[in-house]
């Protein structure tokens, strides 16, 4: 893959976050389509553009998105399977708050941070209406990585996930939730649609663990789903 900015190289790293990269290995085919929600700069949505039939790359923050953008574009034999959305997955749609703890376009940006110094005026459009007004009928696989806006979108999507079933690899960040414990509650009626919950590294884990006090002050990543990891 071609990428841009240096300050990124980072991101495009084979060490970076390799675990997640042995998920999309296992669960994307090229009959289904992928959903980035958090697409950042674009290190997955091209990497799963390799593996998927379509990919719906999401990201509001307008400093990461052109930084998406220009990085699909220099990858011309994947920019046809990828559709780019400078959307913020929201409760209701129209226009929301959406803001940084930093400067913009550094992973730490989310709807949670709507009060920071750095923010903007982005469009809103709740989950369901992106899928419909999108025409997604054959998503099998949800990567969720929002930095603790999953409070707000998840919730939403019960419906969604439990009528489908995509694989969920969600990123989890109650660090950053208003009220931790009542969040991650709201977060667990949601996973319960799903046989199995796994970490990143394929440990299966009980629901009631992401209560604990250790889990209630970071942020890790879990993946949801009906088969076997």
């Amino acid at each position: 893959m071609i990428f841009g900015k240096i300050q990124y190289l980072l991101f495009w790293s084979n060490c970076y976050e390799s675990s997640t990269y042995k998920i999309f290995d296992k669960y994307l085919d090229r009959n289904h389509s992928y959903l980035d929600m958090g697409a950042f700069i674009g290190s997955t949505t091209l990497y799963c553009a390799h593996l998927a039939k379509k990919v719906y790359a999401i990201e509001p923050d307008p400093i990461a998105f052109a930084e998406l953008k220009k990085n699909v574009y220099l990858n011309t034999v994947l920019k046809e399977k990828i559709e780019l959305h400078q959307k913020c997955i929201n409760d209701k749609s129209g226009k929301v708050r959406f803001g940084s703890i930093a400067k913009g376009g550094d992973s730490t940006s989310s709807l949670q941070f709507a009060d920071s110094q750095t923010s903007w005026i982005v469009d809103g459009i709740t989950f369901n209406e992106f899928i419909i007004k999108n025409k997604i009928t054959d998503c099998n696989f949800i990567k969720m990585d929002i930095e603790g806006g999953e409070t707000t979108v998840l919730p939403l999507m019960k419906d969604y996930l439990e009528k489908n079933k995509p694989v969920l690899y969600l990123s989890l960040h109650p660090l950053f939730f208003k009220k931790p414990v009542e969040d991650m509650k709201k977060i667990i009626e949601v996973l319960k649609i799903y046989k199995n919950v796994y970490t990143d590294n394929g440990k299966k884990i009980e629901l009631q663990e992401l209560l604990s006090k250790n889990k209630l002050k970071g942020r890790y990543a879990i993946v949801a789903t009906d088969k076997i990891f």
